[in-house]
């Protein structure tokens, strides 16, 4: 059976129904943060219609924001949000596996899906949404 793949879906996505792990800092890193903050994280930016894709594992409860390559690192992030830059890798869920903050299996899975080939996160929008959730604590 041959697997549907979109034009416009980022080379880095699985279609294969399987988890693949990817090193970070050459498609994009990410920046994870606890599932707890990030589920309000996630709300205020899925309203203003600026998050990029998102998973989460909800075995380690958090999610992974995911930005460009490069963009993780050198800033002051929130206390409790870890950036993960080149070095790092990230288990990055089928395109199927979707699914609601906390629901289901302890698998990981996406809470945003990439929806295009261009659809990572600008880290400054991430920054600000995750500063306004976190009163701008400092790690």
């Amino acid at each position: 059976m041959a697997t549907f793949v979109p034009l416009s879906s980022p080379a880095w996505l699985p279609f294969d129904g399987r988890v693949r792990i990817r090193l970070l800092g050459e498609e994009f890193d990410a920046v994870r943060v606890p599932a707890f903050q990030g589920v309000y994280v996630h709300r205020r930016l899925r309203l203003t219609g600026l998050s990029g894709p998102v998973i989460e594992d909800p075995a380690h409860g958090v999610l992974y924001w995911l930005v460009p390559p490069g963009a993780a690192n050198g800033r002051g992030w929130p206390g409790g949000v870890t950036p993960l830059g080149r070095g790092y890798s990230l288990a990055v869920p089928a395109a199927d596996r979707v699914g609601g903050p906390w629901v289901g299996d302890g698998e990981v899975r996406w809470l945003v899906v990439p929806p295009s080939g261009h659809c990572l996160t600008d880290p400054e929008v991430l920054y600000a949404a995750l500063a306004r959730v976190f009163g701008g604590r400092r790690g």
